[in-house]
């Protein structure tokens, strides 16, 4: 089998595990996106395969094994329609529209158990029937969540009149919180008809031009605060899940409010488009902190730092939060957490970048000892200290970050020529102890200055290798009994 026959393979198993409309609407996006432009050469391959199993007729009954796994399908469907809701991050201050994804299994076991168990029980086992088809599998599910939504306001109003269902509720879901993202849910699937198509017919990603300059996103959003004022969080919420430049949602508000004064925004039904701005700001916050604790990717940090600095670059560019108190507080309270955080990264870069570059051991048996955590360690410090002298005003870590960057320049000078002359010099079987010891310099290098100068130590590494296998040759020849004779023969002439 070839790799693209395993590609293949892999893409129909994982599409024939969704339902028949998860398809259809992966069909339609990718086909919209096979028109543009830069469209990525597997679409095509994916769009085939998802054609080819709808097109395929269902005749045979699933296994045992298979109707398992579609009633494991069931609570995934469900929440179908909150997809682009959905996020993995817990907000500090929770923000309309933005639905933590842990809450999904708590509404589920509070539907099945106190709300409309008999309405779950019945879907779950059609869904586990063979005989039942997956076309009626997802008019049950679509039909359970059209009636949920009833159920689920019967409770929110219950909640209101009677304390005791009001504490009930908080403690299956979680306090006040996980109640107030139960509203969100209701609002989302009570609005399913009118809000799924409307978002639909909104581009799946939208550049800064279309909220900064273009009518076209500007017009339909306009149109529904018309009708539909009250879920304005939830578009909110949807477009910065959709816009390349989030921060430019601030410039969209004030094209809404008609007015791009912070103030009049803030008192205007066009506010959570900034909200959720900040809730951005916030939630790249959680994530930055949570890769550099959590996450053994060297990237994955820097990566989120560069996502918050572009963020706030954009805000502060934009909009002056200095005159609105609640938006410059929390955009203030995520800088400040930030800071902390880059700051103790500055403060070991220098040690990591050092410990990183020391030569490897041998282990018993002649194999190099590399510590990959090091490593790791040292390419996520040079990525960070290299990202951040573009940012030090968004860390505000001015000082440290001048400081660290004249240290880890030098090291990486220095130790690098180093580390090439003295690969130049060693013999086996600390070569290639010396050789991978240069190679990671030479990445670590690469980060920081760039290509250019990688590549000039690239050639004088190939030098000094060559320099090193020329030198052991001629050694081992010298050592040959043959090279001996040679040589005393030529010293008594």
């Amino acid at each position: 089998m070839t790799q693209l026959d395993q590609l293949q393979a892999k893409i129909r198993t994982y599409l024939s595990s969704l339902s028949p409309k998860a398809i259809e609407a992966l069909v339609r996006n990718l086909e919209r996106a096979k028109a543009q432009a830069d469209a990525d050469p597997h679409i095509e391959l994916v769009l085939n395969s998802a054609l080819a199993i709808l097109r395929k007729p269902s005749t045979h009954p699933l296994d045992s094994e298979g109707n398992e796994h579609r009633r494991g399908q069931i609570q995934r469907m469900f929440f179908t329609s909150l997809d682009g809701f959905l996020i993995d991050e817990f907000l500090p201050n929770r923000q309309e529209g933005r639905i933590h994804r842990g809450m999904l299994n708590k509404v589920w076991k509070w539907l099945g158990r106190d709300v409309m168990p008999t309405d779950v029980q019945l879907v779950l086992e059609q869904a586990g029937n063979a005989a039942v088809s997956g076309e009626r599998v997802d008019g049950l599910v679509q039909a359970l969540r059209t009636r949920s939504a009833d159920a689920i306001g019967e409770a929110l109003r219950r909640g209101e009149i009677d304390e005791r269902e009001h504490r009930r509720m908080g403690i299956e879901l979680g306090g006040e919180r996980g109640i107030s993202e139960l509203r969100d849910i209701h609002k989302v699937f009570s609005s399913e008809r009118w809000l799924m198509p409307f978002l639909e017919a909104m581009p799946d990603r939208i550049n800064e031009r279309r909220l900064k300059q273009d009518h076209d996103v500007l017009r339909m959003v306009d149109k529904c605060s018309e009708r539909f004022p009250d879920h304005l969080p939830l578009v909110a919420a949807a477009l910065v899940d959709r816009a390349d430049k989030p921060s430019a949602l601030c410039a969209f508000a004030g094209r809404l409010a008609g007015d791009d004064d912070p103030k009049v925004i803030a008192g205007s039904q066009f506010a959570p488009f900034v909200d959720v701005v900040m809730s951005e700001a916030e939630r790249l916050n959680i994530l930055a902190v949570d890769h550099r604790n959590n996450n053994p990717d060297p990237v994955a940090f820097s990566n989120a730092l560069s996502d918050y600095n572009s963020l706030v670059r954009g805000i502060e560019r934009d909009v002056d939060l200095t005159v609105t108190g609640k938006w410059h507080s929390r955009l203030a309270d995520t800088k400040r957490s930030i800071s902390d955080v880059v700051t103790r990264e500055l403060h070991n870069a220098h040690t990591a970048v050092r410990r990183s570059l020391q030569v490897p051991k041998l282990d018993n048996y002649g194999k190099l000892i590399v510590d990959p955590t090091a490593i790791n360690d040292a390419v996520r410090a040079v990525r960070v200290v290299n990202m951040v002298r573009n940012g030090s005003e968004t860390f505000a870590v001015n000082d440290i970050s001048k400081r660290t960057r004249q240290t880890v320049e030098q090291t990486l000078e220095i130790v690098t020529r180093s580390l090439i002359t003295d690969l130049g010099k060693a013999k086996s079987p600390q070569l290639e102890a010396h050789q991978a010891a240069a190679d990671v310099a030479i990445m670590l290098s690469e980060i920081y200055f760039g290509a250019e100068y990688a590549d000039q130590l690239r050639r004088s590494r190939h030098a000094a290798l060559a320099k090193a296998k020329t030198r052991a040759g001629d050694e081992a020849a010298a050592a040959s009994p043959e090279r001996r004779l040679i040589n005393k023969a030529l010293k008594r002439a």
